[in-house]
């Protein structure tokens, strides 16, 4: 038996994996070599002088694993996510629906020119955010115009 294969005996050995043929082929090799003899009783040694290591968890660990459950527990709100994302997107459709509805109503009497022309000389201050604004009102209004589906698609 070469050394390397009686070392993976030995070491086997410490672990308590040998099986019965095994435990025959290393007692015929300790048999047969003197230095695997001492090494088995070094290794014997190392054993008796390592402490046995703990099996279960540590006494505290319970508690430091609901504490850190708690701390990283989500907060409740996430589940109001998609109801809000649907709140936010009728509002955006009532919105859209009401401007095109009012600038209907509005653009045969010219209503809308004068109650903005009198805004605008109530007002004397600019608006930073105008022309956002602006943009955003021509986008809903386009939207309005033309409708994503005819009642035919649905």
């Amino acid at each position: 038996m070469n050394p390397k294969d009686l070392e993976q005996l030995l070491l086997l050995e410490q672990s308590g994996e040998l099986t019965p043929q095994q435990q025959r082929r290393l007692e015929a090799g300790l048999a047969a070599a003197p230095a695997a003899r001492q090494l088995r009783r070094e290794l014997q040694g190392l054993a008796r002088a390592i402490p046995e290591p703990s099996t279960g968890p540590a006494p505290d660990a319970t508690e430091k694993i609901l504490a850190r459950l708690a701390a990283n527990r989500p907060a409740p709100a996430h589940n109001w996510f998609p109801t809000l994302a649907a709140a936010a997107a009728l509002a955006l459709l009532l919105g859209s629906y009401a401007l095109h509805s009012s600038r209907s109503l509005d653009a045969g009497t010219g209503r809308a020119q004068a109650t903005q022309s009198a805004m605008l000389d109530a007002d004397e201050w600019t608006d930073p955010l105008e022309q956002e604004f602006a943009d955003l009102e021509n986008l809903f209004r386009v939207m309005a115009e033309q409708p994503l589906f005819d009642l035919a698609d649905l």
